[in-house]
Parts: structure tokens; sequence; C-alpha cells
């Protein structure tokens, strides 16, 4: 009984915790950032809107990894960011080959100086995913990118097929290592 209380209230704070992160979006046009830094240089949350780009520009962000079908703002809103769509269907595992460009662009861009913001529509599956992918590709296992991610934005939920395309991704990298 008492493991079902808790169960019970640990949903709640999640559902909490989702809703007023997704209230301030709306208010102030992105995530708090406590929700969304995942570490000095690499940020995860939800689409954030004009007003919101522009705090993202002002923390010092400089490349945007769009998971979204569709971007809603045109090229010239995007003046003075690096910025990489890599349109990928809600719910759905991206495909190797774009967990690896979206990997690499993260990757290149933290390591010339910047800093990336990686967003899907929610900040619950396919941003993760991509954020967890970078985390991958600089040593971390899958749990551990998950448990660091999880520590900002305690609400993720990557589906399953997302899961297991991570697995596949770390063991992607495994094998790089041992060719290289």
């Amino acid at each position: 009984m008492i493991a079902k209380l808790k169960s019970i209230f640990r949903l709640a704070g999640l559902f909490v915790q989702y809703n007023s992160d997704n209230l301030y979006r709306v208010i102030f046009g992105m995530p708090r950032l406590k929700r969304c830094e995942i570490t000095a240089n690499l940020y995860l949350g939800s689409q954030y809107n004009l007003v919101g780009l522009r705090k993202l520009k002002d923390l010092g962000i400089t490349g945007i990894v769009n998971m979204r079908m569709h971007s809603i703002y045109s090229g010239s809103h995007y003046e003075g960011f690096h910025y990489l769509h890599l349109p990928t269907p809600d719910n759905t595992p991206p495909p190797l080959d774009i967990l690896i460009q979206g990997a690499d662009f993260a990757d290149k861009e933290i390591r010339d100086g910047g800093k990336v913001y990686v967003h899907c529509r929610q900040g619950l599956g396919r941003g993760p995913t991509m954020a967890a992918a970078y985390l991958i590709k600089t040593g971390l296992t899958v749990e551990d990118a998950l448990a660091l991610i999880k520590r900002a934005r305690t609400f993720i939920n990557p589906r399953p097929g997302q899961l297991t395309r991570l697995k596949e991704l770390e063991n992607h990298y495994k094998r790089s290592k041992f060719t290289a």
C-alpha cells in the first residue's frame, strides 16, 4: 500500500512539474532554465516562441536542434544561430543516422565553444532522445545519459522504441571506438 501511495505521489509530482513548466513556457517563451539546462553547454526543452528564441540567444545558445516535423519559424528568425532541423514523427525513434547527425552537430558546436538547445514539441521524447545521443557520443551509457537529463527534466518520457534506438547508438559508438 505504501509503495502504491509513493507511486501516486511521484506521478502527481511529475504531472505538476510538467504542467508548470509548460505554463511557464507559454507565458515566458521558453521552459524554466532549471528544467532545461542539462550541462553548462547542453540545453533541452520544448518549443519556444519568438520571445524565447531571443532569451536563448541571451543565454549564449549558438546551436539549435529541432526534432519536430515542421519548423514553425522561417530561416530569418534563426539569424545568429546554427540550426539543424531533423524532422522526426512524434513518439517514434529517430533513425540511427539522424541521431549520429544530431550528436555530431551538437558535439561540433560545443567543441567550438558554443551552447546547444535541443527541442521537440514538449521536450518529453524526441528531444531527450537527441540530447541523450549527444551525451552517449561523449562516452556516457544510455542509462547515465538519461539519468543526467532527468536531473533537470524529471518528466521526460522516451518511448520504448526510442530507448532501443539509443542502445543501438551506444553499441555503434562502442564498435567505432574499437575499429578506430
